[in-house]
């Protein structure tokens, strides 16, 4: 009851205060301060919109929201780049003990900033909602009026600490990311050979595999709770300990329990730690800051927001929806997350064909799309277009698998889809990290070896970006063993944005010389900055150029164009092979805003090895040429 009063109180004085300074402010026209006011979806007209039509919009309707943005963020600070050196010096076994550290400074970070702001500025705490995890912190405006919100927003436009207000109009619906066909149990095949069998993984059934998970800390946030003692197969997995926010009264949904259960036969000696999501923005990043807490190394997010937009009061014809190529805010948001903790995030593409729901377009997320077992494309897997930041998916995986001993079939609201692809991915990057523990402390080497090691066979006449990534398939099929066999060819690299030319070390692709020729595959991918330029509402990206060289001659290149990350492939002869063996480079090209740091990996695998297969590989495009 006191701090409902405290609350009110506080309320009725901002009330005042920002009633007295209102016919001052809201006549302000947003060109005003283009530099420093971002309106996204739901607005139209930005520069003729006054402050007081933008704060009658936020009063008026649900799903409007205010968020401030620093202009400093703790992956460009110092401190975040001498962290970056340290890891490749940190003992085995320390692993989550650095990354511990590196988080607890973050939030340090983000709580300095906020309380240093608010003593400055004079604004009450009670203002924010604070969760410590980006520079971008939501005001609270519920039970504001029109003024109130319009004194707010003048006031943070004003001050230097404040790089960016931004104001978008809609509402987040859950969606599960299930299709709606059944298919019988007969059509999903067997967990050993069609499921497992579809993503060179079948040694993971094998009893003697020696890498489990063990070590691993797994996040799962999905929309219902899971119950840990309830849950179906842990009679046949009893080594995972299962650390949930399940309470009693609480209803696990055959979503959660299938997704859990295909992490879980993946591997069996994780230690898992579930979340419930919250249905809202604030909900998401809730339980992803106490993920984070728990020192998750990978988190899997089979879920996605629909994002419906409203009519704003005042103008016509001024609904604006998400333009192609537009980031969500909270898709800039978990860029910003993954790349200061640490994290790998892996999320389901979504099941609408068309459009990745949000928050997979995120640069530095792992997206994942779905294929039947045999590899091939399934209709509903969402893909986006070469207008975003980056090219989702990322990678497919099995979306419709058949999981050993289910005794409850899943007929809820469908029983294949991309929430079923991506748990392959999050298993599959447990075993990773078991394997090699070092991955924890570089998640972009995981992106690297996900994409570097796919099957691409089903895909050799799908068109490819200039990114080398394929409609729909992004990097390809999921291909499990042969990215455990691969885990050592990888080159990391990290540069500031005044840096130039080529700053990296190369790495020596070993060839196999009895061999007339063999394809070279290298994917880079590196970190994306902070949130969005204020042009086209993408995150910063630093550009870089991946180089083969063999001696002195240089046998091969591609650059980024604006995203992420590189997948090139280059047949390389038995003739070029005897002035040395390839050298991969990485190149800086250009970057954004100063001093913010780029970090990354190159992988690089050897995809054929016999001319016959190399022709079948490319004899489409032979044809064609």
């Amino acid at each position: 009851m006191k701090a409902k009063k405290v609350s009110v109180c506080l309320i009725a004085l901002i009330s005042v205060l920002a009633i007295l300074a209102y016919p001052l402010v809201s006549n302000i026209k947003i060109n005003d301060f283009s530099e420093k006011i971002f309106l996204g979806c739901g607005f139209a007209g930005e520069e003729s919109l006054t402050l007081k039509q933008i704060s009658k919009a936020v009063s008026e309707n649900v799903g409007t929201t205010v968020s401030l943005e620093f202009k400093e963020s703790f992956g460009e600070t110092e401190l975040f780049a001498e962290l970056m050196e340290q890891r490749s010096s940190v003992p085995e076994g320390m692993e989550d003990a650095f990354i511990l550290n590196l988080r607890n400074q973050r939030e340090n970070f983000y709580k300095t900033q906020l309380k240093n702001f608010i003593d400055e500025s004079d604004m009450s705490e009670m203002l924010f909602e604070k969760l410590y995890l980006t520079n971008s912190i939501k005001l609270r405006t519920e039970g504001m009026n029109e003024g109130e919100i319009a004194g707010i927003i003048n006031k943070l436009l004003r001050y230097d600490k404040v790089s960016a207000v931004s104001v978008e109009n809609h509402i987040f619906e859950q969606s599960l990311n299930t299709e709606s066909e059944i298919l019988p149990m007969s059509s999903f095949g067997s967990w050993e050979d069609e499921t497992l069998g579809s993503m060179n993984a079948g040694f993971v059934a094998e009893n003697d595999f020696a890498y489990k998970g063990h070590g691993v800390n797994v996040g799962i946030i999905e929309p219902s709770a899971i119950d840990p003692n309830a849950f179906d197969g842990r009679n046949d997995l009893p080594d995972i300990i299962i650390n949930s926010d399940w309470q009693q009264g609480d209803e696990m949904s055959e979503h959660s329990r299938r997704v859990t259960r295909i992490i879980g036969n993946m591997a069996p000696k994780i230690s898992l730690y579930t979340r419930k999501l919250g249905y809202n923005d604030y909900g998401l990043f809730n339980s992803i800051f106490k993920q984070l807490k728990t020192q998750v190394n990978v988190i899997n997010c089979s879920f996605g927001f629909s994002q419906k937009i409203q009519d704003l009061p005042g103008t016509e014809n001024d609904l604006v929806n998400y333009p192609e190529g537009k980031y969500c805010k909270y898709e800039g948001d978990v860029d910003t997350i993954t790349k200061e903790n640490l994290v790998v995030i892996v999320k389901s593409a979504g099941n609408n064909g068309d459009g990745i729901t949000c928050f997979g377009n995120a640069a530095n997320v792992i997206t994942v799309g779905a294929t039947d077992y045999e590899g091939n494309l399934a209709s509903y897997s969402s893909k986006n277009t070469d207008k975003m930041a980056a090219t989702k998916p990322t990678l497919v995986a099995n979306g419709m698998p058949h999981i050993p001993k289910e005794t409850i079939w899943f007929h809820g609201n469908g029983n294949m889809g991309t929430s079923f692809a991506a748990p392959f991915v999050t298993g599959t990057v447990a075993i990773m990290m078991n394997k090699k523990p070092s991955l924890k402390l570089f998640p972009e080497m995981v992106h690297s070896l996900l994409t570097a090691n796919t099957s691409t066979a089903n895909y050799t006449t799908v068109p490819k970006n200039a990114n080398g990534f394929l409609s729909g398939v992004g990097a390809g099929m999921l291909n499990v063993g042969k990215v455990l066999d691969n885990l050592d060819n990888t080159l990391m690299f990290s540069s500031h944005n005044n840096a130039s030319g080529d700053f990296a070390g190369g790495m020596t692709a070993e060839s196999e010389r009895d061999l007339p020729y063999n394809i070279l595959r290298v994917s880079i991918f590196w970190y994306a900055n902070s949130y969005y330029n204020k042009v086209n509402g993408f995150p910063i990206i630093t550009n870089f150029e991946a180089r083969v060289y063999i001696g002195e001659n240089l046998i091969a290149s591609a650059q980024s164009h604006g995203q992420n990350y590189i997948i090139f492939e280059e047949i390389i002869y038995k003739s070029q092979l005897l002035s040395g063996n390839p050298l991969v480079q990485v190149y800086y090209i250009s970057g954004g805003e100063e001093g913010i740091i780029a970090v990354g990996s190159a992988a690089y695998v050897w995809l054929m090895q016999a001319i016959e297969q190399t022709q079948r590989f490319y004899g489409k495009k032979v044809e064609n040429a």
